[in-house]
């Protein structure tokens, strides 16, 4: 049998200082892992303060250089995040550099064990659906507390919009910055004047003005002004005095912050703070735009972004949507894939394949495949892991012990009245009081209860898995979590390989 040395990595980035998460309980539960499997630890690896993001961390790189000297061949985390979070980097850690270097790799929270196949790949999918769970319920709440903050007029952004900035005293409560407000209003007086963006942005660098970026010190900002900062200010209604909620969405797993493109989404919130731009000045600037707008552009979130590819040449399939006979609108049911090098002549597949089409093809496939895996089984373990290593869980399951015991102590209480070891008067007495230790655990398992709002909801999470497998939750994230490619041969040929 091999003799596993092992290195457990622990890492703590600046932004994530949460309990569950410390340097220390990451500590208890991989080498309570290592000693309850029998693994011997050599050493450990501490980046204290670095983002998982980072490729270069001091001590991961001294633990890949142990490893490649052989001084360790197991790596134990707490979970993958810990060793990075670049997607492609987990794949090259994982399927790269510790096979070739012969080491075993363990992610004790999320089951991966490298040293069976089976069991890593049945996990993987199954984290992105945990994943999706937790993610999706702390989004909801950080966005319900940024709601609650911005409806009682407090600012929550990082970054303020050009013209204003915070009260020296008050993080939450904004002010007009005096120095640059002259210039929003100019702004908009020209516009109104019928002056182009552009024309606008020549004006104000030609008097010198500091463009929002670089007078307001953001990294990697630019010397000058554009059309694009110029329609920017014109379009937002922060200026009088109106914040805009779901403007901007945020993915809590990634920090990806996107703006969101659907207006009817858009949650008004008037009256917030105190405006620049009189509200029949601003209106009057819509107008104007409304009426420059010439045909409708819309960016279409397709299902399949980014994993088509020709069976023939292997280059990216490219997506097309043609437009009405008016060219005011985008014919998506018409829209498609074809080879990107089709027009070059450069390929010779001439495949054209709807996206409808195609769409129901990959869900079809996609659900099979989560047939084949013992989806359900798989869930029960993770959720029956969560409630082992959760702490209310433990209080709760040790509070159940003690009454058991107590339990058992009436029992036997009753066998001695009866048995005239004790008199009734002793039985009523140590029976009563038995019965009030039961109450007082009874009511701590109902308190702790109550006051563990992050307890695992199984039936949410198990009707989840559910609509996963029914294909109700199938997205582009999702399908990139566990598809590798899909290659398109000719309609009735097309190739799809899974990374589970």
């Amino acid at each position: 049998m091999k003799e596993y040395k092992a290195g457990i990595y622990l890492r703590l980035s600046r932004e994530h200082e949460e309990e569950n998460n410390s340097i220390e309980a990451q500590r208890e539960i991989t080498t309570n892992y290592a000693i309850k499997n029998g693994y011997k630890i050599i050493k450990e690896y501490v980046d204290n303060g670095y983002s998982g993001i980072l490729d270069s961390r001091p001590a991961l790189n001294e633990m890949m250089i142990d490893i490649t000297r052989g001084f360790i061949n197991m790596v134990i985390v707490k979970d993958i995040s810990r060793l990075t979070r670049d997607k492609n980097k987990t794949g090259w850690y994982t399927e790269i550099f510790f096979p070739d270097n012969d080491t075993r790799f363990i992610s004790v929270t999320e089951f991966i064990d490298s040293g069976d196949r089976y069991e890593i790949d049945d996990t993987i999918m199954l984290r992105g659906i945990a994943n999706q769970y937790y993610i999706t319920d702390i989004s909801k709440k950080i966005r319900a507390n940024k709601k609650a903050m911005k409806e009682k007029g407090q600012f929550v952004e990082h970054y303020l919009p050009y013209g204003y900035k915070k009260e020296q005293n008050d993080k939450y409560k904004i002010i007009i910055d005096e120095e640059v407000a002259d210039n929003i209003r100019k702004i908009y007086d020209m516009y109104i004047e019928r002056k182009t963006g552009t024309q606008i942005a020549e004006y104000l660098n030609s008097k010198k003005i500091k463009n929002p970026s670089r007078y307001m010190k953001m990294k990697n900002y630019t010397r000058k002004w554009d059309a694009e900062q110029v329609n920017t200010i014109l379009s937002n209604p922060f200026y009088i005095g109106n914040t805009v909620m779901n403007k901007y969405e945020t993915n809590y797993m990634t920090k990806i912050c996107k703006e969101n493109r659907r207006k009817d989404t858009w949650i008004i919130n008037e009256n917030t703070h105190e405006p620049i731009i009189e509200k029949e000045k601003y209106d009057k600037v819509q107008e104007i735009k409304k009426g420059k707008k010439g045909r409708e552009s819309v960016k279409h979130e397709y299902l399949l972004r980014d994993l088509l590819y020709c069976g023939n040449c292997k280059r990216k399939m490219q997506y097309k949507v043609y437009r009405s006979s008016d060219k005011q609108r985008f014919l998506y049911d018409s829209a498609g894939f074809n080879c990107s090098l089709l027009y070059k002549k450069k390929c010779k597949n001439k495949t054209y394949i709807r996206e409808k089409d195609l769409n129901e093809i990959v869900k079809t496939e996609v659900i099979k495949r989560l047939d084949l895996i013992e989806i359900d089984k798989t869930t029960n373990r993770i959720i029956d892991y969560y409630k082992e290593n959760d702490e209310n869980m433990k209080k709760i399951n040790e509070y159940k012990n003690e009454i058991k015991k107590i339990e058992r102590k009436k029992s036997v209480l009753y066998r001695k009245k009866c048995e005239e070891y004790i008199t009734v008067e002793e039985f009523k007495t140590e029976y009563s009081i038995a019965k009030e230790e039961i109450i007082k655990f009874e009511n701590l398992i109902q308190e702790v209860e109550q006051n563990n709002t992050d307890k695992i909801d199984e039936k949410k999470m198990k009707n989840i898995i559910l609509e996963y497998k029914k294909g109700k939750w199938i997205n582009n994230d999702f399908l990139k979590e566990i598809i590798n490619k899909i290659e398109v041969y000719s309609k009735n040929r097309i190739e799809i390989t899974f990374n589970l």
